[in-house]
C-alpha cells in the first residue's frame, strides 16, 4: 500500500479534530493516537491475534476500541451494542471469542477507550487460528441471528477506504454525521474513508426524527449526511428540504434502492442548495461500497447505480445476467464456523453479487432484481424487487413485499384502507396476480433492522 493504513492516526493530521464525541467533546488526531495507542497495547498483552466480540456504537469508546484491535491484530466481530442477549450468546457460544468487549459489561475497561473487557477462559489446548490477513468480521445479516460471517482483510479495509474517500473527494475539512451504526458495514466505511482522509468523525445516535437532530448538523458544521432509503423517506417527510443547513454540502444514499420519486426529489434538492447527492450501491462482501452514481450525471440515471468505484470493475454474466464485481475491497470469503476463520482468500477478488443487472450505452449498471428474491404464484415466477419497486412509485409511500411459494406478502407504510383495493386492483392488472395468493397489512412504520434496512424476515413470518 501507498498510503498510510486509516488506522494508524499518527501521521500528517495531529492537530485536526478527528472526532467529536457523543458529549460534543472535540478529540485531536493527536489525542485520539493516544488513545488507540494504549488500548493497542493492552490488548497485546492478552496475547497474540485473538478473536473477540466488539459490541459497538457511535461512541468514542467503540471506535478507539475498534482501531485499536485493527493496530494490534486482534481480530473482531463487530456487534451492536444493543444486540439481543440471547443472539450474543449464541455467537460467542460458536465462535468461542477470546474476549468480549462492551459498555454494559461488568468488567475492567480497556485502556485509553473505557470500553470494559473481559477475557473469556478455555481448556489449555483450546487455540486459536486466524488467517494473517484476517482483520475483521462483520455479519451478513442485520439482526446478527445468524453464524454465517464476512472475512474482511486488512487490505479489503484500507482500499475500500482509499476508493470511497477518492471518488468522494474527501479532504481534511470533511466533518462526517455518524448515523448508521459501526457494526453496519456501511457506517463503518464512512468512519474507514473519513479517518483516512484526515477527516472529523461527529459522533452521534441521534434519531432524524428527533429535534436534535438539525441541531447537531448546525452546531458541529456537518458537511456530509450518510443514510439507507428508510433513512431518506423520513428526512422526507420531517421537512428536511425546508430547513437550512449552511455548512451541509454532501448527502450519500446506498442499503437498498431508494424508489425514484425520492431520488429526483433529493437531487433537485441537492441541486437547488449546491450540494452533491451520490447515490452508491455495495455489500458488505465487498467491505461497503461497489459503485456509485457521478451527482452530475444523476438525473438523467435515474435508478442506475452507476459506475465501479475506483480499482474496481463490474460486468454481467450472460448465463443469467447476475452482476459480477472484481476489486481489491472483495472480501476473503464466508466463515460459518470457528474453523473457517483460518482461511486464507477464497474469493481471489471476484464477488457474485446476486442482484441481476443490465447496463446501458454508455456503461451504466442497473439492479433488474435479485437472482433469488422471487416467487410463483400460479405457475408464473413473479420477483419481488419489481412488484416493490413499480408499487413504491405508483402509490408513492414505502411498501415491502416479500413471501413464499403460492402467498405474496405486502406491507404497506399507510392508514387509508381504501390503499389495499388499489393494491388488489394494480396487482392484478399490472402482473395477473388474484387477491386471494396476497395478503396485506397497513403499518404505522414498516419493519426494519438495526442497520436500517427493511426486515424480510418480518413479513416471511407473515405469509
Amino acid at each position: 500500500m501507498t498510503h498510510t493504513m486509516f488506522w494508524d492516526t499518527r501521521p500528517n493530521h495531529q492537530h485536526n479534530t478527528a472526532i467529536v464525541d457523543e458529549r460534543g467533546l472535540a478529540i485531536s488526531y493527536t489525542e485520539l493516537s493516544q488513545r488507540v495507542a494504549a488500548a493497542a497495547q493492552q490488548l497485546r498483552g492478552l496475547g497474540p491475534r485473538q478473536l473477540g466480540l466488539l459490541l459497538t456504537s457511535n461512541t468514542l469508546g467503540s471506535l478507539v476500541a475498534y482501531l485499536a484491535c485493527l493496530q494490534a491484530r486482534h481480530v473482531p466481530l463487530l456487534l451492536p451494542a444493543g444486540i439481543a442477549p440471547a443472539l450474543a450468546a449464541s455467537l460467542q457460544a460458536h465462535y468461542q471469542p477470546n474476549w468480549v468487549m462492551g459498555e454494559h459489561l461488568q468488567a475492567t475497561p480497556l485502556r485509553g477507550a473505557d470500553l470494559p473487557l473481559t477475557q473469556l477462559q478455555y481448556p489449555a489446548n483450546h487455540k486459536t487460528n486466524l488467517a494473517p490477513e484476517l482483520a475483521l468480521l462483520l455479519s451478513t445479516s442485520g439482526s446478527t441471528g445468524g453464524p454465517k460471517l464476512v472475512r474482511l482483510s486488512y487490505g479489503n479495509l484500507q482500499a475500500n477506504a482509499t476508493a470511497i474517500a477518492q471518488y468522494l473527494g474527501l479532504t481534511p475539512d470533511e466533518r462526517a454525521l455518524t448515523m448508521l451504526p459501526p457494526h453496519y458495514s456501511y457506517g463503518l466505511s464512512v468512519i474507514n474513508s473519513h479517518l483516512h482522509a484526515g477527516a472529523s468523525l461527529v459522533l452521534q445516535n441521534v434519531s432524524v426524527l428527533s429535534p436534535a437532530f438539525a441541531e447537531t448538523i448546525r452546531a458541529q458544521a456537518v458537511t456530509s449526511l450518510s443514510g439507507v432509503p428508510t433513512i431518506y423517506q423520513m428526512l422526507w417527510r420531517t421537512g428536511f428540504s425546508k430547513q437550512d443547513f449552511p455548512s451541509l454540502r454532501t448527502l450519500t444514499q446506498a442499503g437498498g434502492r431508494l424508489d425514484d420519486k425520492l431520488i429526483r426529489a433529493f437531487a433537485q434538492l441537492a441541486d437547488a442548495r449546491g450540494w452533491r447527492f451520490f447515490v452508491m450501491y455495495g455489500q458488505t462482501e465487498a467491505t461497503a461500497r461497489i459503485s456509485y452514481m457521478p451527482p452530475h450525471q444523476l438525473a438523467e440515471k435515474i435508478g442506475s447505480i452507476g459506475i465501479a468505484i475506483p480499482g474496481g470493475q463490474l460486468y454481467i454474466d450472460p448465463a443469467n445476467s447476475e452482476l459480477i464485481y472484481t476489486g481489491p475491497n472483495v472480501m476473503l470469503g464466508y466463515a460459518n464456523c470457528r474453523g473457517d476463520l483460518a482461511l486464507g482468500d477464497t474469493q481471489r477478488g471476484l464477488l457474485r453479487t446476486g442482484d441481476m443487472a443490465q447496463q446501458d450505452d454508455e456503461g451504466f449498471f442497473y439492479i433488474t432484481g435479485r437472482l433469488k428474491r422471487f416467487v410463483k404464484l400460479a405457475g408464473n415466477r413473479i420477483g419481488l424487487d419489481e412488484v416493490e419497486q413499480q408499487l413504491q412509485n405508483k402509490l408513492e409511500l414505502p411498501v415491502m413485499a416479500s413471501g413464499r411459494d403460492e402467498r405474496l406478502v405486502v406491507w404497506l407504510e399507510a392508514a387509508d384502507e381504501a390503499l389495499i383495493e388499489a393494491t388488489k386492483q394494480w396487482l392484478s392488472s399490472r402482473f395477473g396476480i388474484h387477491h386471494s395468493l396476497c395478503r396485506f397489512r397497513l403499518v404505522e412504520r414498516l419493519p426494519v433492522l438495526s442497520n436500517g434496512k427493511k426486515d424480510y424476515p418480518a413479513l416471511l413470518a407473515d405469509a
